[in-house]
C-alpha cells in the first residue's frame, strides 16, 4: 500500500461514479493499469472545513487499519493499492465475483447455505480478533472464485463487546430476512453454525443470548 502526502494526488486515475453513499462517493477507475474501486469521502457543507477536513482524514485512515487487520484476522478483502489521507481517499482493488445477495437469489440451495456456514465463520474470525464490522450484509460480501471477500469498512470498530458482535448477527439475520426470505430459515442455521465452528460453543451461546435479547429490545420498541 502506497500512502500519499499530497493532497489529490490519488485521484489522478479515478473514473466512473458506480456509488454514491451517504460520505463518500465510490469510483471504478484505474491503478497502475490495473482495474480499480476508489473511495473517496467528500467534504460536508454542514460541518466546519477545519472539522470536516479531520473526520474524512481520520475515517480514511482508520477504515485502512480495518481493513488490513481483517486481513490479518484470515478475512479477505480488497487489496489496498493507495492511502491518501489529505485526500480522504482509498484506493483499492476491484474485486470481480457477483455479490453473496446475487449469489443467494441464483446458485443451488445446498451451495447458498455453504456459503452462509462460511460466512458466519469469517464474521467469529472477525469477532475474535476484536473486530466490528458493523455492515455485514449479503451486498458487502463478493464471491470470487468460491471465496467470500468482505468490503465497505466504512462502519468497522474495534470491540470485544458481546453486544457488538451480535448486532454484526442481527444485521445478517435482517438482511436474509428482508431481502432472502426464501432460505432464511436454513441460512441463518448454517450461519450460527458456521459461528460457533471457529468461536467454541460458550461464545457462540454468549452471543446467541445476546442476540435474542437485542431482537427482544427491537420487538418491545415497536410501536403497534
Amino acid at each position: 500500500m502506497i500512502q500519499s502526502r499530497y493532497h489529490g494526488e490519488a485521484e489522478l486515475e479515478a473514473g466512473r461514479l458506480i456509488h454514491k453513499g451517504a460520505e463518500a462517493d465510490i469510483l471504478l477507475g484505474l491503478w497502475s493499469g490495473r482495474k480499480a474501486v476508489y473511495k473517496v469521502r467528500r467534504p460536508l457543507p454542514y460541518r466546519l472545513p477545519v472539522l470536516d477536513s479531520s473526520i474524512r482524514r481520520h475515517r480514511t485512515v482508520h477504515e485502512a487499519e480495518m481493513i488490513r487487520n481483517a486481513k490479518e484476522a484470515g478475512v479477505a478483502a480488497p487489496f489496498l493499492y493507495f492511502l491518501d489521507p489529505p485526500g480522504a481517499t482509498l484506493v483499492m482493488e476491484f474485486v470481480e465475483g457477483p455479490r453473496l445477495k446475487e449469489v443467494a437469489e441464483t446458485e443451488e440451495r445446498s451451495t447458498v447455505i455453504r456459503y452462509f456456514e462460511d460466512l458466519g465463520a469469517r464474521v467469529a474470525k472477525l469477532h475474535a480478533a476484536g473486530l466490528m464490522h458493523g455492515d455485514v450484509t449479503t451486498a458487502n460480501v463478493i464471491v470470487r472464485g468460491g471465496e467470500l471477500i468482505f468490503i465497505d469498512f466504512g462502519l468497522s470498530i474495534h470491540s470485544l463487546r458481546v453486544e457488538d458482535h451480535a448486532v454484526d448477527l442481527r444485521l445478517i439475520k435482517e438482511t436474509l430476512t428482508g431481502a432472502h426470505s426464501a432460505i432464511a430459515g436454513p441460512a441463518v442455521e448454517a450461519l450460527m453454525r458456521g459461528y460457533e465452528s471457529v468461536s467454541g460453543s460458550h461464545r457462540m451461546k454468549t452471543v446467541a443470548r445476546q442476540l435474542r435479547e437485542i431482537e427482544r429490545r427491537g420487538r418491545y420498541a415497536r410501536p403497534d
